[in-house]
Parts: C-alpha cells; sequence; structure tokens
C-alpha cells in the first residue's frame, strides 16, 4: 500500500511539474527579404532587441526562458544558416530541434517606400506553424526608427507566451 502511495505522489508531482513548466523560446534571426545585404544587420539586431525586450518582461522566467544568444549564434554558424537564404526557413528548423525549444520566435522585414515592414510570429516547434492570434504583423516604420518597431512586436507576441 505504502508503495502505491508512493507511487501516485510521483506521478502526481511530475504532472504538476509539467504542466507549470517554462516554455523554452529561441528568438531566431529575421529574414531579410529585399535582397539589400545593408540591410543584414537588421536581422541580428531585431532578434537581439526582441530576446532582451521579452526578458525584461519575464526577468523571473516564470513563464518562459530565452534560450541564450551564444547557444543560437553557435548553430547559426554551425548549420552555416543565412537569413538572406531562401533556403533559411527549412534550415533553421534542423538548428532548432538541436536547441530543444519549445518555440521559436522570428520573423521578416522588406524594404517598401522608405520604410520598413516587419512581420514577427512565434512558431510552436511540434507542428512548425505560427500561433495564429499571436502575430505582429505589417508594422512599418522609416528606416532609420526601425527599432522603434521592437516594444510593438513584443506587444503582440507576449500573450501568447504566458497562457
Amino acid at each position: 500500500m505504502r508503495k502505491f502511495v508512493l507511487s501516485i505522489f510521483t506521478i502526481f508531482l511530475l504532472h504538476f511539474s509539467f504542466s507549470f513548466s517554462q516554455l523554452r523560446i529561441a528568438v531566431l534571426p529575421f529574414q531579410n527579404m529585399d535582397g539589400d545585404l545593408s540591410l543584414n544587420l537588421l536581422s541580428y539586431q531585431l532578434q537581439d532587441s526582441v530576446a532582451k525586450l521579452l526578458h525584461q518582461y519575464d526577468s523571473t522566467q516564470k513563464y518562459f526562458v530565452i534560450i541564450p544568444a551564444d547557444s543560437i549564434d553557435f548553430l547559426v554558424s554551425q548549420f552555416n544558416l543565412d537569413p538572406t537564404n531562401p533556403q533559411y526557413p527549412t534550415d533553421m528548423w534542423k538548428a532548432v530541434k538541436m536547441l530543444n525549444a519549445d518555440a521559436v520566435i522570428s520573423g521578416t522585414f522588406n524594404r517598401k517606400a522608405e520604410r520598413i515592414l516587419i512581420n514577427a510570429y512565434i512558431y510552436d516547434v511540434n507542428t512548425k506553424l505560427a500561433y495564429p492570434d499571436h502575430q505582429a504583423r505589417d508594422i512599418f516604420k522609416p528606416e532609420d526608427k526601425v527599432m522603434e518597431a521592437v516594444p510593438i512586436i513584443v506587444k503582440k507576441l507576449l500573450p501568447g507566451l504566458i497562457q
């Protein structure tokens, strides 16, 4: 009887801990859809800024853990991932698998009429599909103020990470 009660308690404890575990989030470089090589740095600036702002919102890691940028950078270099390459979306999933992430944040940007159009998404790693209700789409910012889009992106994506 004692073993039975102990095993039930262990199962309950494991179930309880898994139901309240944090999401492991990988914030990946944004894809440069414009093709202008002068915008490539923006891929990594957006990645870094989004990751830092998300970390500020949940600095105690109650809801999610941001995978460190150096781990992501290592895999990006190991797999020779290039956000300007058309194969980037498919190659990205190989690297994500090794990160043991639960969700991925990434996006695209494009230059339109001297403005930058940004889209950002949260992807479920198991289905490789974007969360339908938590997307930051069609954010237009002048080229010199493109980083003002980061708080808008995080505000739209954050509810998908803390539910």
